[in-house]
């Protein structure tokens, strides 16, 4: 009897082994974040340099997915760019942004733009994404950007200094996805704080046709480089671009349909906007205002002991009456104004086009500026 027990207790253990060494049983996949689906678009390189494209897309990606956002895959991104044998990823179309919510369930577009990284002492990396409406009738939420050198802050002892160029480039896209992130969760981009006075533009024009209680459409044109820097005029576009979205009343047509339009009527801008081509691109684009501009000079600073230097000019023409609205022109330094210990001082040539559109844009809806203003 009681070997029978003991031969009965081996086979029990004996049982038990064999479904413990069966295959195990795989834990299921953590369910993806809910609520808008995210592309991430490949990075534009407006830095004129080589720069790490493919793994600045793929940090921004996998930081927007920390922020708790569902965030398309590269795979099923790229399976859809080539179905529909797209080739330019700087701006959307109607008919891709249409494809990407039908196909993938896509409710927002990220397009990053590089627009400088230099991993040489002083450290340097400026970087946008702009946020757009995926489906019908695309549209602009926001344009975010941050501009960073590596000797911002170095602190006492040059503690705070970063050397370090990978960890400069994490900080950069941190910031953006934190902003990107909380332009979808806010009902409109606020207002940032008010520029110094000393990026006040110098010249300063505006008709009384334009009224800042109304809401307009603005359809951004390629800027007029005459700087020696590449893609000088997308990057002062770029700044324009945030600073117009951060007032309720102002929209901005989404680039790649502006450039889809130019191809169409095949508009070819050698030197600014004709009037003709104004009245195309707002009659086809749907726009109120129009707006273009000339870079003088975008040079961002060489060495440590280096400033940067910024020269450029906008200008508003309306749809109704045909006619200049508004226009202004600023020129400024990193070192202006600036007489003890660097206080105030600007090292890069983004953080200070920033304050300089935020003052146009500001001056721009004002409630009573005056018709023409030339600053010192």
């Amino acid at each position: 009897m009681r070997r029978r027990r003991r031969v009965l207790a081996l086979a029990v253990l004996g049982l038990a082994g064999c479904v413990a060494a069966g295959p195990a049983v795989e834990a299921p996949a953590p369910p993806a974040p809910a609520g808008p689906r995210l592309a991430v678009f490949p990075v534009e390189n407006l830095s004129g340099k080589p720069a790490p494209l493919a793994d600045i897309q793929q940090q921004l990606a996998g930081l927007l997915t920390l922020q708790g956002l569902n965030v398309l895959g590269d795979a099923a991104l790229d399976q859809i760019v080539t179905r529909h044998r797209v080739r330019y990823t700087a701006g959307v179309t109607e008919d891709f942004a249409r494809a990407l919510q039908r196909e993938a369930g896509v409710d927002w577009i990220v397009i990053p733009s590089l627009e400088s990284f230099d991993p040489v002492y002083p450290l340097r990396i400026s970087i946008f994404a702009r946020l757009v409406s995926a489906g019908e009738e695309p549209a602009v939420r926001s344009v975010s950007g941050t501009g960073m050198a590596g000797d911002d802050r170095p602190g006492l002892l040059g503690l705070g200094l970063v050397d370090d160029p990978a960890a400069l480039l994490g900080r950069a896209l941190q910031t953006l996805a934190v902003s990107v992130a909380r332009s979808l969760s806010e009902a409109g981009a606020p207002a940032g704080p008010s520029p110094a006075g000393k990026f006040r533009p110098k010249i300063v024009y505006r008709s009384d046709g334009l009224d800042p209680d109304r809401t307009y459409t603005v359809a951004v044109v390629p800027f007029f480089n005459r700087s020696e820097t590449p893609n000088a005029g997308e990057i002062v576009a770029f700044h324009m671009m945030r600073s117009l979205m951060e007032f309720p009343s102002l929209r901005v047509v989404e680039p790649g349909i502006v450039r889809e339009e130019l191809l169409r009527f095949r508009i070819i801008m050698t030197d600014g906007v004709s009037l003709p081509e104004t009245d195309t691109i707002l009659n086809a684009v749907h726009a109120d205002l129009v707006l273009n501009g000339e870079v003088l000079q975008y040079r961002d600073r060489l060495g440590p002991d280096g400033t940067p230097s910024v020269d450029f000019g906008v200008l508003f023409i309306e749809r109704t009456s045909r006619r200049i609205v508004y226009s202004a022109y600023s020129h400024n330094r990193g070192d202006d104004r600036v007489f003890f210990f660097d206080w105030g001082r600007v090292n890069t040539a983004h953080a200070m086009t920033r304050q300089m559109t935020d003052q146009i844009v500001r001056r721009m809806l004002a409630d009573s500026p005056p018709s023409a203003v030339r600053e010192r």
